[in-house]
């Protein structure tokens, strides 16, 4: 990953921060623990273990890890999403759980003594993980088992479709759990995939609309942003003064064991 789309994901990832879906609400809770049941059943073991959880984000699987693991480590490239990660992790007065504010790299392993020091790796819906690369890394911090969640066929959001369709884009899922799939076979490791069904709302201002809008064209095509065509389209969007949207998605569910 060269140092311009670091910088660029670290931009995107700061804005989407702040509405970031929290860890223990009860309708988030339920998703997490139905995919962790779901790798648990795949073989992986939670309780004792030492978790890695790779762009942990604000900690939506990090902190309901670590209340059965024996410590979880979260990694993220944001400081803002490190930054509700800890307040989070204060609020539910989770003592084994930390996090690290770094991008997935080489130079991070080395310098946090990431290899082989966890049972677990754990990385969930991040574009942090593309690259043969970026799965050799998780498997080389990994002692037992890595759990990958992805993006499966399907995304769908009205608001993002219309923003995407004005700028001659499509919006459809990024690359994921098949790519992932794909990059492990061609090491010689096979993982079944697990598909899963599963969608979020969001919400905020016009003006927020707008930003939100904005950050997703930035990070994920080569559209330069129409500030005033995407706001006419939040307008259509919007009620009293407020946008909301919800994304239909699949996820996909990888598990496997590491030598």
């Amino acid at each position: 990953m060269t140092a311009h789309t670091t910088e660029k994901q670290k931009k995107f990832w700061e804005k989407m921060a702040e509405k970031y879906p929290l860890p223990f609400t009860d309708k988030n809770l339920a998703k997490t623990k139905k995919i962790i049941g779901m790798a648990e059943q795949r073989g992986v073991r939670i309780e004792g273990s030492a978790i890695l959880d790779v762009g942990c984000g604000t900690g939506v699987y990090s902190l309901p890890l670590a209340e059965r693991a024996a410590r979880v480590v979260g990694l993220d490239l944001s400081e803002e999403m490190a930054r509700r990660f800890e307040e989070q992790r204060r609020a539910h007065k989770i003592e084994n759980a930390s996090v690290i504010q770094t991008p997935w790299n080489d130079a991070a392993v080395s310098e946090h003594g990431l290899t082989k020091a966890f049972d677990i790796v754990w990385a969930a819906m991040t574009p942090a993980v593309r690259s043969p690369e970026d799965v050799a890394r998780l498997n080389r911090c990994a002692r037992n088992w890595c759990v990958y969640i992805g993006w499966g066929g399907l995304r769908q959001n009205p608001f993002l479709e219309d923003v995407y369709q004005a700028h001659g884009q499509v919006f459809g899922p990024p690359p994921g759990a098949a790519k992932v799939q794909q990059l492990l076979a061609e090491t010689g490791i096979t993982a079944e995939m697990d598909l899963i069904r599963s969608h979020w709302e969001w919400e905020g201002s016009e003006e927020e609309a707008v930003a939100h809008a904005e950050g997703f064209l930035e990070m994920q095509t080569e559209a330069a942003p129409q500030t005033e065509l995407i706001r006419e389209i939040a307008v259509r969007f919007s009620k009293d003064g407020v946008v909301r949207h919800r994304t239909e998605a699949e996820k996909g569910l990888l598990v496997w064991p590491v030598n």
